[in-house]
């Protein structure tokens, strides 16, 4: 009987945890649902493709001028981060990368071991103390939560700043190329979700979790709840 009530006692503690977290549950399951038909009729199958027939040298060109995109949104962060040392570096990694990389085709600066970790919007207005909210799952854009997506919504508008000097033929094409880029990136974890129980849970847990560790540099901190 003991054990029934401990047992109990758990469920319903994780049941009202996952109605804090994700109290948008229905709706994020909507979304995410037409999410992976627009994944799976469009996306992933032109990832592979693109993976499995363009030359790796020219994919790595293309992920070494998207990373070096956002490495200009890095330093931007690091900088309301208040991350002196880590941005004199990322601003070295973009103007090596830039010019002798040409135009960021090349990591050169990895080369020289001047490396940086990726920072954006969602994890500044994290460090200013901003609480994430809710959990939501984004149109197309895939999980978040309330603070992320507005991160999001700067880091779009940030990235499209920066191409919008192009011609409108040269932005959409740039623009699909990023988008086939990341989603390369994320085939991996494709896989894995595609062997889950419950996928929407699986991407939900693992989303949470990366973004508390990318906040706190990989260094989160303990809690008594942890012992």
């Amino acid at each position: 009987m003991k054990k029934l009530l401990i047992s109990f006692a758990l469920l319903m503690s994780s049941t009202f945890a996952v109605a804090e977290v994700d109290p948008f549950e229905d709706v994020n399951r909507s979304v995410y649902g037409f999410n992976e038909t627009v994944d799976d009729n469009l996306l992933e199958p032109v990832s592979r493709v693109y993976k499995a027939h363009v030359p790796e040298i020219a994919q790595d060109g293309v992920s070494n001028f998207f990373g070096n995109l956002r490495d200009v949104s890095t330093l931007f962060n690091q900088i309301l981060q208040f991350k002196p040392v880590e941005s004199v570096e990322t601003f070295t990694r973009i103007l090596v990368n830039s010019t002798i990389g040409l135009g960021g085709m090349i990591d050169m600066a990895s080369n020289m071991n001047l490396t940086t970790k990726d920072e954006d919007f969602g994890q500044t207005m994290a460090v200013w103390g901003v609480k994430e909210g809710p959990y939501v799952m984004l149109p197309l854009l895939g999980p978040s939560t309330a603070r992320d997506g507005v991160g999001v919504y700067v880091d779009l508008t940030s990235d499209a700043n920066l191409i919008n000097d192009m011609n409108d033929i040269g932005a959409i094409t740039t623009s699909a190329m990023n988008i086939i880029d990341k989603r390369v990136e994320l085939l991996p974890i494709t896989d894995l979700l595609d062997n889950s129980d419950d996928p929407y849970i699986t991407m939900r847990s693992s989303y949470l979790q990366k973004r508390e560790n990318d906040i706190y540099d990989g260094n989160v901190p303990v809690s008594d709840d942890d012992f």
